[in-house]
């Protein structure tokens, strides 16, 4: 069923996506302090681009490194915004854009921070799928920056996937949280898209599954790609 326009209209304005922000917020800090964190040592000192799967991006803050704010690739849609604003509550500063749609002057933005030593974050997924597939930008800005990608995820021992494109994924409180890391992926000039892109998606499902698996959930299938 279609969201009415007016519902959209309200959900735009900053008022609410302030309240709903707030929401997100809150829920984020009751699952950090019921949870029994299970988190490795960062493997690598920044900057590098934090990678996760779209669905997995809920507990970002606690992803976080280091003195530098941590810089976030986010969509200019409603949902988008609220993101944005939920992510400045924890110090996480964001570029407004994606890596395909408007994406020249967000990549521009993100490679200044880049210079300044920020580390960056992108949902290479994002902002709508398919779910568990790279695109390419997050490669380009990974050889533009020549930063590593630093794959990445989060599960829980408790929790909910809801039924949406990503499968986006909400851990409930007094969990056990795994995070977990793969090793740092450099792309350079003359690596193939595909091939780049083959290597990110499989080190992004490797470490997701196997926190799952530590995390006792079942595992989450990357999307069929369309035929041809």
């Amino acid at each position: 069923m279609a969201t009415p326009a007016i519902v959209k209209r309200v959900l735009r304005t900053d008022t609410v996506q302030w309240i709903a922000s707030g929401g997100i917020a809150l829920y984020f800090k009751l699952v950090q302090w019921t949870a029994r964190l299970d988190k490795p040592p960062f493997p690598i000192k920044e900057p590098y681009i934090l990678a996760l799967w779209h669905g997995r991006l809920i507990m970002l803050p606690m992803f976080r490194n280091g003195e530098k704010s941590l810089i976030a690739l986010i969509s200019g849609h409603r949902d988008g915004r609220i993101i944005s604003k939920t992510a400045s509550l924890f110090g996480i500063e964001t570029a407004t854009g994606s890596t395909t749609r408007g994406g020249m002057r967000a990549v521009r933005e993100l490679m200044r921070f880049a210079r300044d030593g920020h580390s960056l974050f992108v949902t290479p997924d994002g902002p709508r799928g398919p779910r568990m597939h790279s695109s390419e930008g997050i490669l380009d800005l990974a050889r533009l920056t020549g930063l590593p990608i630093l794959p990445a995820t989060m599960s829980a021992s408790r929790g909910t996937n809801l039924n949406s494109w990503d499968r986006f994924f909400l851990p409930g409180f007094f969990s056990r949280v795994v995070i977990r890391w793969g090793e740092p992926i450099y792309v350079s000039a003359g690596d193939g898209k595909a091939e780049a892109a083959a290597r990110l998606d499989a080190a992004l499902n490797a470490v997701q599954n196997e926190a799952d698996t530590l995390a006792g959930r079942p595992l989450i299938e990357p999307a069929e790609l369309p035929a041809g």
